[in-house]
């Protein structure tokens, strides 16, 4: 049986069957194929069914009828032939049921238009294959990508795209259903847009088995099977394209449609693969978009929860940019600073803005755990492993699988806690206490401490491979007195945090209050300046926080003339500053010669010089 489908034109996407009564094409209402065009005469041409042949005459008209391209006055017609009246281009197919064998073609052309039911057709989706061979509608179709490309770069989220191809697809091939299937690599089925179409087409094509096939061969396939439509024989194909950029397989476009109101030939199938291949690009450039996205609003809440590291100083920006470059990496991190300095906060916000955020953030304090219940707290234990296990428990590493895990006081673990860590750290394997099974996690291990953990390993109280295994991302906070241009940003922010918690209404500090906070040497850094805050803010008995509501003992402490104070030697001075730096790094040589920017050889002569040695 042969068909013929108009490619374009007012009636684009009819079929009509050539049988033994001649189809007429004109302008004329008693036509069996109206062509509203003013190049067509009233009757134009006629195509009918002559011994098994399909034969073209053309009805004398004023501007005659085209075989592909070629103006005839009579021809025969195969399966391929497109046929012009006027601007509307019409195609000749066949439809063939299986076991039915086609006479060879006499012109030596591929009958390529040529459908048999249930053999479906496969096409390559290269660029190279698409529009290899110049149709009448050739013109039309690269104007109908021009559109798609012009209507995909207006969207700017992932539903606003599909909604985009949906419609510009439907404009083209006016199917009976279409869908839009998209792979995530998490995923095990690809997600189906509009929702429930999958269940929309063929039973005896299930749309998922006819996406995971194009996907896997990266290839379009045209399934052309027979159906019933109000009792009456039909056919109905289904074509489907992968998209597919490089060697990565976003998903799949399929249309389904069925006669007699028109099929899908090989031309449609060729024109899908271009449209999947011109969708493509814009699926990863709004997906990678979207997760730009979500990185910034995922910062944005963290700001709101306190999570986010206040200040402006260059020191701060350093250490915001590697948080940022630490959460995407995933790799294991270690993050060093005083006590107070916000080491938390930084583990807090590296979990937020990795793909890991969606998963638990888990804090360990390895100095406040015993060092005999560390183990039976990170991998759990199996009934009756210790007098008291009634049950099996499941450990932290265990729990906190797919998140991070931030191991706190990192130098506080003990040397046989430090051996068992190295190994789940190493490979993701560990065994619950008095198990015999290997667990697998995937977990990220972010630690942090305030001692110097080099001095530590150097030492030998810190496993030198443990070191390494974490320290694949370093992150060094500095202390508060080194970016005190922070100060008074970080003081504002507590203030205005503390007045949503508390409810106490002081309005701010005077800007002599500022300049005495600016000038604290702050050991305790970032958390002693907030308990300051909060303590002011409840004694201040004025609207602003003044230098006298921020000391300790309430009493604020004027400077009295400078001639009345003792005046100091050069040496007394310098002893004063050694003890003082000593004082303030708990005696570690290494750090006071580095806080007062001298040779640790100088600083141990100046200690004996000054009697200072123990």
């Amino acid at each position: 049986m042969y068909q013929i489908t108009a490619k374009t034109g007012n009636s684009k996407g009819t079929s009509w069957a050539i049988d033994h009564g001649p189809l007429v094409f004109g302008r004329d209402i008693s036509c069996d194929i109206k062509v509203s065009d003013p190049l067509v005469s009233r009757r134009h041409c006629q195509v009918s069914m002559v011994d098994g042949k399909v034969h073209l005459r053309d009805l004398g008209s004023s501007n005659a009828t085209f075989l592909n391209g070629d103006p005839v006055t009579a021809a025969k017609l195969i399966a391929g032939d497109e046929v012009a009246v006027g601007g509307a281009v019409f195609l000749v197919t066949r439809v063939r049921e299986v076991g039915f064998r086609a006479p060879p073609s006499s012109q030596g052309k591929s009958p390529t238009c040529s459908l048999v039911i249930d053999a479906p057709v496969y096409m390559k989706g290269n660029s190279e294959a698409l529009f290899s061979r110049a149709r009448a509608s050739t013109g039309e179709d690269l104007a109908d990508l021009f559109a798609l490309g012009r209507a995909l770069s207006e969207a700017s989220t992932t539903s606003g795209l599909i909604t985009a191809l949906i419609q510009r697809v439907s404009e083209r091939f006016d199917p009976d259903a279409i869908c839009v299937a998209l792979h995530h690599p998490t995923d095990a089925k690809p997600t189906f847009f509009p929702p429930g179409s999958d269940g929309s087409f063929a039973d005896k094509y299930p749309v998922l088995d006819m996406v995971e096939q194009v996907a896997a061969q990266q290839r379009g396939v045209l399934i052309p099977e027979s159906c019933r439509t109000q009792g009456e024989a039909g056919m109905r194909t289904t074509a489907a394209s992968p998209i597919v950029l490089g060697n990565d397989v976003i998903g799949a476009l399929v249309v389904q449609t069925q006669s007699p109101r028109h099929i899908y030939d090989e031309s449609d199938l060729e024109f899908l693969l271009a449209q999947a291949l011109t969708a493509a690009p814009y699926f990863r450039a709004i997906e990678r978009m979207e997760l730009l996205e979500r990185e910034n609003r995922r910062l944005v809440a963290g700001a709101a929860e306190g999570v986010a590291l206040v200040g402006e100083s260059d020191a701060m920006n350093r250490v915001r940019s590697l948080a940022k470059d630490c959460a995407r990496s995933g790799l294991n991190a270690l993050v060093l600073g005083e006590t107070g300095t916000g080491k938390e906060l930084v583990v807090r916000m590296i979990h937020r803005l990795s793909e890991r955020a969606e998963h638990a953030l888990t804090v360990v304090n390895c100095a406040a755990i015993p060092a005999e219940l560390l183990e039976s707290e990170l991998f759990g234990y199996e009934r009756g492993a210790f007098t008291g296990a009634h049950a099996q428990k499941k450990g932290l590493f265990e729990e906190c699988d797919g998140g991070t895990l931030f191991l706190d006081e990192l130098c506080d673990l003990s040397p046989p806690n430090q051996a068992r860590l190295l190994r789940v750290i190493e490979n993701g394997v560990f065994r619950r206490l008095g198990g015999k099974a290997d667990i697998t996690v995937n977990v990220r291990v972010i630690a942090a401490t305030n001692k110097p953990i080099a001095e530590e390993v150097d030492g030998g109280r810190f496993r030198r491979d443990l070191y390494h295994r974490l320290n694949t991302f370093e992150i060094v906070i500095p202390p508060l007195r080194l970016r005190r241009d922070d100060i008074p940003i970080l003081a504002k922010r507590f203030h205005r945090v503390a007045q949503e918690r508390l409810g106490y209404r002081t309005i701010g500090f005077t800007p002599e209050a500022i300049d005495y906070l600016t000038k604290q040497p702050w050991q305790g850094n970032v958390r002693e300046l907030r308990n300051v805050v909060e303590r002011a803010m409840v004694v201040a008995p004025y609207d602003a926080i003044r230098p006298e509501d921020l000391q300790r003992d309430g009493v604020y402490k004027v400077e009295s003339d400078p001639k009345s104070k003792p005046f100091l030697t050069l040496a007394e001075m310098e002893k004063s500053q050694i003890v003082e730096a000593l004082r303030r790094c708990d005696g570690n040589v290494k750090v006071a010669s580095a806080m007062l920017d001298i040779g640790r050889s100088t600083l141990y002569r100046k200690l004996d010089e000054y009697g200072l040695r123990d």
